[in-house]
């Protein structure tokens, strides 16, 4: 349905906008060039915006899947604008509720998928937001900066409530978001990338965020695990609410929006951090007042860690926690201008690639600014200023974000340790630490003497670590790397690990998918009422003889028979599994992103490809932990929230760990 522009919606002077001050709303419309045509919003102002003479903060309201602009689907809109319009006349704020039409995606008014963030979507609603923010500051009064501009939204528009802000924290201070969707296709053309919101908490290491969940929300499962995530993230200032409700709604707005108030009047956000982590799926991209440009894109992430003046260290993953890096990517980084006019300055560029620093001189543009070219295998650069500027700093433990460790055994994390300085490091004393008490560490205080510039140090057999896990799913543990060097200056580092549960039980049966077609009983969920069916699925996956076997040069998959899946009904099913390991004959070749059966999110079940070397011997012995998932619409048509029965099924899904032996050419 193709809407058209209302009626006397260019907004040229604030003053002539309005006739009467009993309006509670304002639907208008703008040109964006960003998309090359008409755009619809609907903004709220204070009751006293005509008089006051003041200037506002702005909080912009994201609508959820089938909602736009003037209402939401979910309970008729009776419950979401009342609200807004009843908090926005007692308070000094504006509200501005965007609107997420795409034509091609509606088949009406409502009932339409938003925001465009399919894979199939060519719509980037980035720009378009930066373009929206400065309309609105142009058009009304407004507190045009970060500290007094909010992001919030319901379900797909809570995702996008945290997506935006962390794809532009220099844009907006604070963030919340009702019952979010937890991941969608973003990114260019062509190059798009599942960005799943738990993976890229830091994005937000200078944003206040807060996540509201209803107790009765169908996919209460995935708001828990990136209640998780955030609440151990330190950086992030968050808040999390649990509403007893039994519906997808908007619930406590007072209190949400009291959230945000209480932000706008925070100055340390007008403050320019000290270091920043960002990820960003995109071939050109701006944060904090650094410009990135990549050459030739393909999927996957550009991703930033601890910038800074004297350092940054940048990296590409092909997909998030765990992927490869990204091949053939030249990537351009411009910094703010710091640096003044053509002043030469010695770099350091430690390459993870080639395990060695090298140097050299780089002359600053005349507007102050430095220029980095690198490609996508993982850089450590530090801008040197002839002192021990900043600590060592600790280099990647493990190819992926959090590393795999296994329980009751003890073990020498690769602490390797690289000075940054273009200077030497004397004097640096490190101890390593945990308060989890799953976790016990032995070794005192490591002294280094001296450590000179793009030096490494290998810490790992100066401590040892057992980690006690349980039963179930990966356990999360956290250690602290505390280091002191210069006599007093001090740095800690956090470090991340995964314990493998225990016990680590062999799977029921595998099947190897090495060409060969498959034909395998699975689960198909029957509704979101519950129930469920198996049928027979057929697929031709792997690259090989079709031997069902394990040979040098094949790519693969794996299936593995679950006994009891997380549904009742699911049992003796077959599941696609995701592979982890780090044997050097074994390369993960893909990730395969399906859509879980019935997913209300837009969430998939990743899983894996992977290849074994051509050289590899005979009768190799490869490890293997295997993760598959199952689910199930649990419904309980007898479950009532106060007097009403339970309005739809809620949405919870097992992932389940097993270890697994694969002889390379060994029997069928």
């Amino acid at each position: 349905m193709k809407l058209t522009r209302l009626a006397g919606t260019a907004l040229l002077l604030p003053t002539l906008i309005f006739a009467a001050s009993t309006r509670d709303f304002y639907d208008r419309t703008h040109y964006s060039k960003t998309f090359g045509e008409w755009r619809h919003y609907r903004i709220l102002l204070p009751r006293d915006y005509e008089t006051s003479g003041k200037y506002y903060p702005v909080i912009y309201y994201f609508h959820g899947h089938s909602g736009r602009f003037m209402g939401e689907q979910y309970g008729n809109g009776q419950v979401f604008l009342p609200a807004m319009i009843d908090y926005v006349r007692g308070q000094d704020v504006i509200v501005v509720r965007w609107d997420g039409y795409v034509e091609e995606n509606y088949s009406g008014l409502y009932g339409g998928s938003p925001y465009d963030i399919q894979v199939r979507g060519k719509l980037d609603f980035g720009p378009y937001f930066e373009e929206l923010t400065a309309h609105v500051d142009s058009s009304y009064r407004t507190l045009a900066d970060r500290q007094h501009r909010a992001t919030c939204g319901l379900s797909m528009g809570g995702f996008m409530s945290l997506y935006i802000s962390a794809r532009y924290p220099q844009l907006v201070g604070s963030a919340s978001a009702y019952n979010p969707a937890h991941e969608f296709s973003v990114g260019p053309p062509g190059a798009k990338v599942h960005y799943m919101n738990k993976d890229h908490v830091l994005n937000h290491g200078h944003t206040k965020v807060r996540l509201v969940r209803a107790s009765g929300d169908y996919i209460s499962q995935y708001h828990e695990e990136l209640r998780e995530v955030y609440s151990r993230t330190p950086e992030v200032d968050f808040e999390y609410r649990r509403d007893e409700f039994d519906r997808h709604w908007v619930t406590g707005l007072d209190e949400t929006f009291d959230f945000h108030l209480k932000a706008f009047e925070d100055v340390g956000l007008t403050a320019y951090p000290r270091e920043f982590d960002h990820d960003n799926p995109f071939e050109r991209f701006t944060v904090w007042g650094y410009q990135v440009a990549v050459e030739s894109k393909k999927s996957g992430f550009v991703c930033l860690r601890d910038v800074s003046r004297e350092y940054l260290r940048v990296y590409t993953r092909e997909y998030f926690p765990d992927g490869p890096a990204v091949q053939a990517q030249k990537i351009s980084i411009t910094t703010p201008d710091w640096y003044g006019n053509r002043k030469s300055y010695r770099i350091m560029d430690y390459s993870h690639a080639e395990g060695r620093a090298s140097f050299y001189a780089l002359t600053s543009t005349p507007d102050g600014r430095l220029t980095f070219v690198v490609d996508g295998t993982g850089h450590d650069i530090s801008v040197g200023s002839h002192q021990e500027a900043r600590a060592p700093v600790l280099l990647p433990l493990s190819p992926a974000e959090t590393p795999i460790v296994r329980p009751d055994t003890a073990l020498s994390l690769p602490l390797r340790l690289l000075n940054t300085c273009d200077v030497t490091v004397r004097g640096v004393q490190a101890t390593l630490s945990s308060e989890y008490p799953t976790v016990r560490v032995e070794g005192g205080a490591a002294v280094i003497d001296s450590l000179l510039p793009g030096q490494v140090v290998d810490l790992g057999g100066r401590f040892t670590q057992r980690f006690v896990s349980t039963e179930g799913y990966f356990q999360h543990c956290r250690l602290s790397l505390d280091l002191i060097y210069a006599g007093w200056h001090g740095r800690s580092e956090r470090i991340d690990v995964d314990v493998l549960p225990t016990p680590l039980e062999a799977p029921d049966s595998v099947r190897l998918a090495d060409g060969r077609e498959l034909v395998l009983p699975v689960f198909r969920q029957a509704g979101n009422q519950g129930g469920g069916f198996v049928r027979e699925h057929a697929c031709l996956e792997g690259t090989g003889n079709g031997d069902g076997r394990a040979d040098p040069g094949e790519e693969l998959t794996v299936w593995v028979c679950l006994p009891q899946g997380l549904d009742p009904l699911d049992k003796y099913t077959w599941h696609h599994a995701k592979v982890y390991t780090d044997d050097p004959y074994v390369e993960i070749t893909a990730d395969i992103a399906e859509s879980k059966e019935r997913e209300w999110t837009s969430v998939m079940n990743h899983t894996s490809r992977f290849r074994v070397s051509q050289d590899c011997p005979e009768g190799h012995r490869v490890e293997l932990i295997l993760k598959s998932e199952s689910y199930s619409f649990v419904w309980q048509p007898d479950y009532r929230f106060g007097r009403d029965l339970l309005y739809q099924a809620r949405q919870f899904h097992r992932k389940h760990l097993h270890r697994y032996t694969l002889t390379v050419g060994g029997p069928l």
